[in-house]
């Protein structure tokens, strides 16, 4: 695997869990419109076992699953999120585009959430 590759775990078919395999994909292009994160926790949530089934009319396989979970941004594009932030994402990723199963995810801003603790406790 090269540094501009990626590991990701990718439905090549909507059979069950049998359709599951590790792939190497390119690592995803910072893009302004989007925070690149480094993806530390991907949830597998009910809907990832809809997909998987077979019971979603949107999903098209081959596809990396995962609607939801958490990193640290490596890009920030124009978000106005700092680099090196831990966050966490949520959106229509593994419907209609790739989701969170794979190392790196550009995810739009607005689904991108600031989990670092400023001073006094609060949340960024």
């Amino acid at each position: 695997m090269s540094n501009t590759d990626m590991r990701a775990i990718e439905a090549q078919t909507f059979s069950g869990y049998g359709g599951l395999r590790q792939i190497e994909l390119p690592k995803p292009q910072p893009a302004k419109s989007r925070v690149l994160v480094r993806v530390a926790a991907a949830g597998v949530t009910p809907l990832d076992y809809t997909i998987l089934s077979g019971g979603h009319p949107r999903a098209k396989a081959p596809l990396v699953l995962g609607n939801e979970g958490a990193g640290v941004i490596e890009d920030a594009g124009d978000s106005g999120l700092a680099v090196g932030s831990r966050v966490m994402f949520t959106g229509p990723y593994g419907v209609r585009e790739n989701g969170a199963w794979q190392e790196w995810l550009r995810a739009p801003k607005a689904g991108t959430k600031g989990l670092d603790r400023k001073r006094n406790g609060t949340r960024s």
